[in-house]
C-alpha cells in the first residue's frame, strides 16, 4: 500500500503522432488498452493509491503534451482511473518551456494532480559563475510553476549532487542542486525562497 506511483511511464510517441504511443509490442497488439488495462489493474489491486502516467518532452504544450492531453482526456470519459501526470522535466540551461504553468494548469484543469518528477537542469560545460546563476533562476521557476497550480502535488529532483548524477548529454553536466563535493549551489537557495 502506496501513495502514489507511475503505473505507465515513456509510453508516448516522441512527436505525438500515430497512435501517440510508441511502437511495442503492447501498442501493435492491444492499441491503447494495454495502458488502460494497466490502470484498471492497479486500481483494484489497490483503490487508495493515486495513478500516474509519467513521461518526458511532455512539459510545455507541444504536440507529445497534447496527445497526452487528448489520452488523459479519453481515459477519463471512459472511467480510466488515472489519477496524475507525472512530467520528467530533464532540461538543457535556459530550456524550461515559458508555457510550463500553462501546461500544468490544463492537466490539472482535467481533474488529475500534476507532479514534475524528475527534476534536473543541466548547463553546457565547463561551468562558471553565470550558468550557476541561470541554473538557480530555471530551478525558481520550474518550483514557481507548480505551486502556483493548486492540482500540482510537487516537485522530486532527479538526485541531488553532481558526483552521482545521470549525464545523458554529451557535453552537459552539473544538473543537481548540490556539487559533487556536496556544496549547496545557489539553487538550494532559489528554490529556499520559493517555498517559503
Amino acid at each position: 500500500k502506496i501513495y502514489a506511483w507511475d503505473v505507465v511511464n515513456e509510453v508516448l510517441n516522441e512527436d505525438g503522432s500515430g497512435n501517440k504511443l510508441r511502437d511495442s509490442l503492447f501498442s501493435r497488439t492491444l492499441g491503447s488498452g494495454f495502458v488502460e488495462e494497466a490502470f484498471r489493474t492497479a486500481h483494484a489491486a489497490d483503490p487508495n493509491a493515486k495513478l500516474y502516467i509519467n513521461d518526458y518532452g511532455i512539459e510545455g504544450q507541444n504536440k507529445k503534451s497534447d496527445a497526452l492531453y487528448e489520452l488523459v482526456k479519453e481515459w477519463k470519459a471512459k472511467g480510466v482511473p488515472v489519477h496524475g501526470v507525472g512530467m520528467q522535466a530533464h532540461f538543457r540551461e535556459g530550456g524550461i518551456p515559458s508555457n510550463l504553468q500553462h501546461n500544468i494548469q490544463r492537466f490539472s484543469d482535467l481533474g488529475v494532480d500534476v507532479a514534475i518528477t524528475e527534476l534536473n537542469i543541466r548547463y553546457k560545460l565547463p561551468g562558471s559563475a553565470d550558468k550557476k546563476a541561470k541554473q538557480a533562476q530555471d530551478y525558481s521557476h520550474a518550483f514557481s510553476a507548480c505551486m502556483n497550480v493548486e492540482r500540482c502535488v510537487g516537485v522530486t529532483v532527479w538526485g541531488f549532487t553532481d558526483k552521482y548524477s545521470n549525464i545523458f548529454d554529451q557535453g552537459y553536466g552539473e544538473q543537481e542542486l548540490w556539487t559533487a563535493d556536496f556544496q549547496p549551489k545557489s539553487s538550494v537557495d532559489a528554490v529556499d525562497k520559493v517555498l517559503k
